[in-house]
């Protein structure tokens, strides 16, 4: 029985510590970042809406904006944030009414002044028969904080 209880007990430490873990505060990331997807300025923006709740949103250099409105959030073995999108929208015009439930979105190499980011299977959305909007993967994109004025 006590070697049962060893082995229970080895079992739970290597699944705990290799699992993502959620990750409730990522309160040091919030603010602006700023880089560039295929030589166009891009905004990727973390603003704290309630303790322990944030939303994320993309801006392009057209100021339409990719809101990720509910997430989940979680760290991993390798110390990255992994957001996985529950619900999503942009800001403009018709496509308001897209809705994406899916995709990913994954912060490494961070450090107070930068991080890279990549984004991940977000699915095609339809407004009509023949219109559809894609967001696009965005693979090992730079990004810098943008300083504030205060």
């Amino acid at each position: 029985m006590k070697n049962i209880l060893v082995l229970l007990f080895c079992v739970m430490t290597y699944n705990t510590s290799f699992a993502q873990e959620k990750c409730e505060n990522i309160f040091p990331l919030s603010g602006t970042w700023i880089g560039k997807s295929e030589e166009h300025p891009i905004k990727f923006e973390i603003l704290e809406k309630m303790p322990n709740s944030f939303i994320f949103s993309f801006i392009n250099f057209q100021n339409e904006r990719f809101m990720i409105l509910k997430s989940d959030v979680t760290t991993n073995e390798k110390n990255e944030f992994v957001i996985q999108i529950k619900e999503a929208k942009l800001s403009s015009g018709k496509s308001k009414k897209c809705i994406f439930s899916a995709g990913t979105i994954t912060l490494t190499d961070i450090s107070q002044d930068s991080m890279r980011l990549n984004l991940k299977s977000v699915p095609k959305c339809r407004i009509s028969n023949d219109q559809s909007i894609r967001i696009d993967d965005i693979t090992n994109l730079i990004l810098t904080k943008e300083k504030s004025n205060k």
